[in-house]
Parts: structure tokens; sequence; C-alpha cells
């Protein structure tokens, strides 16, 4: 990042197109216009040239050359980040943004707040040598009731009570998010308080809305009221985890099992995503679907980490199997142990509390210490 602030270069191809991207520039107090052009050309010339930090363009999925030109700048200016505008909420438009490379996809009316925010996180990670203060790991589950929150509970309890790490839970399950419930918590506040307040939100007001489950370990809550929970978009989203991951060494999203415009934001954000599967041949379709939808948007084979839950489980699909049909080694086979997985939830409390001798427990815990790999204790 320059002294003046981050170095933008636009992109755009319609008159109100160049006036907007011009009005989110402006808006930002750390951006800084290095040029507005109109001719894919003359623009790519000059990315190279200054290699800026930002990319802004306007986004049609249709646009003549646009997906060469990004695809090209992703190896002339690497350092430079792809900010998209578009008119388009459509998923499959987001989704091939994705593809090409674009870590920002911003829509009205929420575009001039978004863009500052992505300005304010670069500037975060050049101030901090290029890393963040802490690591995001999102768990995704291949299908429906494979265990996702079961884990994501415990492997926050682990790295924050075990390990010692400062740990943020967010339940992105805004369909029926369990976490609050698993943790035997009544949370008056909420990730739709995220988007009620966003105008003022502040690292303050972010922290009141965590609720505190022991030491080192907090939780956002998924929202309660499933009509608030439509109102929460990405660009809440993104304002959230910043804030969680300048206060937090962990960050760990429970994503539940859809793939919504919501989900595609936090996979985009994250350092490790954690695919969770059972051994099933309906479990092992579903997880190479989904490996599959991962290589379409570009998601880098090192980010993906493939865990196996219930493994052992009668009638299961052998583990050498398991490997060969997903194409990939597991990082984590957890064995099935549904009687104290059950008792624990019932109990709202974690199996790696209750249950500390327990195969499922060392499981999960050197997991944790795999994922937490890098990251010192609280002092």
């Amino acid at each position: 990042m320059t002294p003046a602030g981050s170095q933008v270069l636009a992109l755009h191809h319609s008159r109100h197109g160049g006036e907007r991207l011009r009005e989110l520039v402006a808006a930002a107090p750390l951006a800084r216009l290095a040029g507005l052009e109109t001719a894919l050309e003359v623009f790519e010339r000059k990315a190279v040239q200054l290699q800026p930090e930002i990319l802004l363009v306007e986004y049609t999925a249709d646009q003549a050359g646009l997906t060469d030109l990004l695809e090209r700048l992703r190896r002339s200016v690497p350092r430079g980040a792809v900010v998209a505008w578009s008119p388009s909420k459509e998923p499959e438009d987001i989704l091939k943004a994705m593809r090409l490379g674009v870590r920002e996809y911003l829509v009205e009316p929420a575009a001039t707040q978004a863009f500052n925010d992505a300005v304010l996180r670069l500037a975060r990670l050049s101030q901090a040598g290029g890393q963040p203060v802490g690591k995001l790991i999102a768990v995704l589950g291949v299908k429906g009731g494979v265990g996702v929150s079961h884990l994501v509970v415990n492997l926050a309890w682990s790295l924050s009570q075990a390990l010692g790490l400062r740990v943020a839970l967010a339940d992105l399950d805004l369909g029926g998010g369990d976490l609050a419930t698993l943790l035997d918590q009544e949370p008056s506040r909420d990730l739709s308080d995220v988007a009620g307040e966003f105008d003022r939100l502040d690292a303050v007001l972010m922290d009141s809305l965590l609720a505190e489950i022991a030491p080192g370990l907090r939780l956002l809550a998924a929202p309660s009221d499933p009509v608030e929970a439509e109102g929460v978009g990405p660009e809440h989203l993104g304002r959230a985890l910043d804030h969680l991951l300048d206060s937090h060494q962990v960050v760990i999203l429970d994503l539940g099992s859809r793939l919504d415009e919501l989900t595609l934001a936090a996979l985009d954000r994250a350092d490790q995503v954690v695919m969770v599967v059972e051994p099933s041949v309906v479990g092992l379709k579903s997880a190479r679907r989904l490996q599959h939808l991962f290589e379409r948007l570009g998601v880098p084979a090192a980010k993906l980490a493939l865990v196996v839950n219930r493994d052992g489980a009668k009638g299961g699909v052998a583990r050498a199997e398991i490997e060969r049909v997903v194409g990939r080694p597991a990082l984590a086979y957890l064995p099935n142990d549904s009687q104290a997985v059950m008792e624990a939830g019932n109990a709202g409390r974690p199996v790696v509390q209750d249950w500390p001798r327990s195969k499922w427990t060392k499981a999960v815990a050197a997991l944790a210490k795999h994922l937490g790999n890098g990251h010192q204790g609280r002092p």
C-alpha cells in the first residue's frame, strides 16, 4: 500500500459504470484512483506497469474479452485484488466471477460500504506483512446430517481450552443453526444484529454480539428469526469477519451444507476449508460433486481438507475406497461414537469436555492441534 492509500485502477464499459466506480473510490478514504479506463488493452497495460493493490472492474458475465483479461491479470498482477462491481445478483454470475479470481463482488445498494471494507481489509493485511491476525477455518458438510455442528463445537473447545487460543465460532447455517443449542446458550444477540446495526458496526459493538462460552471461546449465533436471516448478506459477513479476525487467533465457521451467496463469500475468505463426509455411498457421491464444484471455482487444492466422520460405522465404506472415490487422502478419520456425541449434545456440552477419554475426543483433539498449528496460546 502506498503512503497515500491503496492504489486502484478501474475499468468500465458504460457511462453509469464509470461514474459509479469513481464514486466508490472517492468514498473510500484509504483508496486512491490511479486511472479509470474503458479500453481493455489500455487497462491491462497500465495494470502491468503500476501493479496496483486493487483492480476495480465493471463486471458483466458476457462481456467480450473480460474473461481472458482477468485470467492474464492473475499472472501478471499477482498482488492485485480484483473487485467486481455488477448489477447482477444471480448466483451463476457470482460463481463465474469467483472462478475468474474475483475477490470481492459488489452489488447495490451496499456497494459503497463493501468496497470500503475491502480497502480496509487490504490495508490491514499490508500492515501485518501480508498476514491476517487470525486464521479462518470454514467447515462444510457435503450433505446434511454428517455432524458438522458437533465437529465445529468440539474443534473450538479443543483449540480454546486445550491449546489456549482465542477462538470465535460463527454459525452461518442460517436455515437452522444449532451451535447455540449444542452449547446450552440462549443468546440475546446474533448474526442478524450485524445487518441490523451495520452502519455503526465497530469492534466494540461486534464484541457485544458475541456470547461468552468459556475463557477464550465466544459464539456469534445464527439468527433465531428466519425473516431476519434473509437480511444477512456477504457485505455484513465480510465486516463481521474483519472484526473477528482482528481479535481472535482462530475463527471457525459452521457453513452447514448449503451453497449460497453467503457460503461462497465465506469460502473465498477462508484459509482452510474442512469438507466433512460420512462413509456412505450417498456421502461419497456428494463429496465428489462438491469437490468438482470447488475445482470449477478455482479453490486451491491445498486449501481443502477432507474429514471423515463416523468412521468404522457398521456397513460403512472402507477408508481406501473413500479416498479413491473422493480423490484425496483424508486429513482425519473420526471414529463412530454416536452415544457420546448424542449424550453430550443433549446436555449442551462438548464431547471433548464430558468424554475426554473417548476415541472420538482424541481424534478431534489431534485434528484441532493440526488446524491450530503455528499459533501460540493465550498469554
